[in-house]
């Protein structure tokens, strides 16, 4: 059998989606598949630390590749050096705040979770697909020169773009609520991308599994 991979968009602290989501997958997952989730697994949502904690433990068990979001990425320079703090909260930051501090006692980062967010990956290429969190830089044709805030902030200038890609492009950071009138997935076949964040950080919004090379899509409300 065909390797599969399974891309997850932006989970955003939503503990209980997340959870029953890879419930779901694991009934289906087999040796030699991927999973990989887009980023975003943090902030806005009021469980972040199990979240993380959660994906941990998913690792131990499955070929796993996480992939930095950009709330990883404010997350990240607000705790080593505290210099976005008003910016990090505007974004959600404090429900992570929040998390931590419930489950640790204090705002620190157990060694587990310091290692999980320090080896976040910025992209993941296939023979036919990139799995990115925002998008790519039409302009830039060799991903190893796309720059790191395009692959983790990018928005208009990537999905508006008239360049048709090579390989799908799979990404999350845009709703998908953004870019069409329903919570499904985003397809736009005349540049080759696929959108799969549909905004899991509301309640009544799902969180996004995307099987490839299949296309099909598993969900769950909560």
């Amino acid at each position: 059998m065909n390797k599969r991979f399974f891309l997850i968009g932006d989970i955003h602290g939503q503990y209980d989606k997340v959870k029953n989501l890879t419930g779901l997958i694991s009934s289906e997952y087999l040796e030699g598949d991927l999973i990989i989730f887009l980023g975003d697994y943090i902030d806005r949502g009021p469980q972040s630390f199990e979240v993380i904690e959660h994906l941990i433990l998913l690792s131990k068990c499955y070929d796993i590749v996480f992939l930095m979001g950009n709330h990883e990425d404010m997350f990240l320079r607000f705790y080593t050096t505290g210099s976005n703090y008003k910016h990090y909260l505007m974004n959600g930051g404090g429900a992570t705040i929040k998390s931590y501090m419930k489950n640790c006692g204090d705002f620190t980062l157990p060694e587990t979770h310091k290692i999980f967010f320090n080896n976040l990956k910025l992209f993941y290429e296939s023979e036919d697909f990139i799995a990115v969190h925002a998008g790519l830089n039409p302009e830039v044709d060799d991903i190893k020169k796309q720059s790191a805030y395009d692959l983790l902030w990018i928005r208009e200038e990537f999905y508006y773009s008239k360049k048709k890609w090579d390989k799908t492009i799979i990404f999350g950071h845009t709703p998908v609520s953004y870019l069409n009138s329903d919570s499904n997935i985003y397809v736009d076949n005349k540049i080759n991308i696929i959108g799969i964040d549909t905004g899991a950080m509301v309640e009544n919004f799902p969180l996004t599994c995307l099987i490839w090379p299949e296309k099909r899509v598993i969900q769950v409300q909560k």
